[in-house]
C-alpha cells in the first residue's frame, strides 16, 4: 500500500485594494486643516488663559514661550510634514542605521525625526 500524503491547502495574501489618490488627497488636506484648526484653538486658548489670569501666568507663558508654544507647534508641524509627504508620495519606506521601516512604523519614525529636528531648531535658536 501507498502512503497517503496529507493534503496541503496553499493560501494566498489577499491584497487589499488600493486607496485612490484623489481620495489620500483629500483626506491628508483634511487632516492639515484640523491640524491649524487645533493649533488656532490653542493659541486662542493660551491668549485667553494669559488674559484671565494673574500676571503671574503671563510671565510664565512668556518665560516658557518656546515650552508652552514651541513643542505643541513643532509636533503639529511635524505632522503637516508627514501627512503630505505621504499624500504625495504614497507609503512611506526607508532604511535607516541598518533598520528597514515600512507599514505603520515610516509615518512614525520620520514623525520622530521631523519633531526632533524641528525641537533641536527651537533649542538652537532661541
Amino acid at each position: 500500500m501507498s502512503a497517503i500524503e496529507p493534503a496541503t491547502i496553499q493560501t494566498q495574501p489577499t491584497e487589499q485594494p488600493p486607496i485612490s489618490p484623489l481620495l489620500r488627497n483629500i483626506v491628508s488636506w483634511a487632516a492639515v486643516g484640523g491640524v491649524v484648526v487645533v493649533a488656532l484653538g490653542f493659541v486662542y486658548g493660551l491668549f485667553d488663559w494669559a488674559s484671565r489670569g494673574t500676571g503671574q501666568m503671563t510671565a510664565i507663558a512668556v518665560a516658557h514661550f518656546p515650552a508652552v508654544l514651541g513643542l505643541p507647534f513643532a509636533a503639529l508641524a511635524a505632522l503637516c510634514l508627514v501627512l503630505v509627504l505621504e499624500a504625495h508620495s504614497g507609503a512611506i519606506e526607508f532604511e535607516a542605521l541598518g533598520f528597514k521601516f515600512r507599514g505603520a512604523s515610516g509615518p512614525v519614525v520620520l514623525w520622530v525625526m521631523c519633531f526632533l529636528a524641528i525641537v533641536l531648531g527651537i533649542k538652537v535658536l532661541w
